[in-house]
């Protein structure tokens, strides 16, 4: 009978400063088509000049309800920075009144397995 690996063997060492900010959005239903539109816009304005982003992915729900948005950053400061740009202050005082509500928060990579 062989043992479970520890969880620290699925650890790449790199993530160890990373993290994850997630965030589940749900969008008004009569907004949700122009609250796409302003994140794809928001994405292609600021792809490459955020310093500290190493990449995220926009995930949209089959029924076209909500949205679940990973971004990853190289440290905890990074993503703090992140949070202070004009850039992204800008956006979120745009999209906000179509958002019906939001959750976010930072989560640190416990494991990677393939690529998403």
């Amino acid at each position: 009978m062989s043992s479970a690996p520890d969880q620290e063997s699925f650890r790449p060492a790199e993530a160890d400063q990373r993290v994850v900010n997630v965030s589940v959005i749900t969008p008004k239903p009569e907004h949700f088509e122009e609250f796409m539109a302003l994140q794809l816009a928001q994405m292609r304005a600021t792809r490459g000049q955020v310093r500290g982003v190493i990449g995220s992915r926009l995930f949209k729900s089959l029924d076209n309800r909500s949205v679940v948005l990973v971004a990853v950053f190289e440290s905890a400061e990074a993503l703090q920075r992140f949070r202070q740009d004009e850039r992204l202050r800008a956006h979120l005082a745009l999209v906000q009144p179509l958002i019906e509500r939001a959750a976010s928060g930072p989560y640190e990579i416990v494991y990677e397995l393939g690529a998403i």
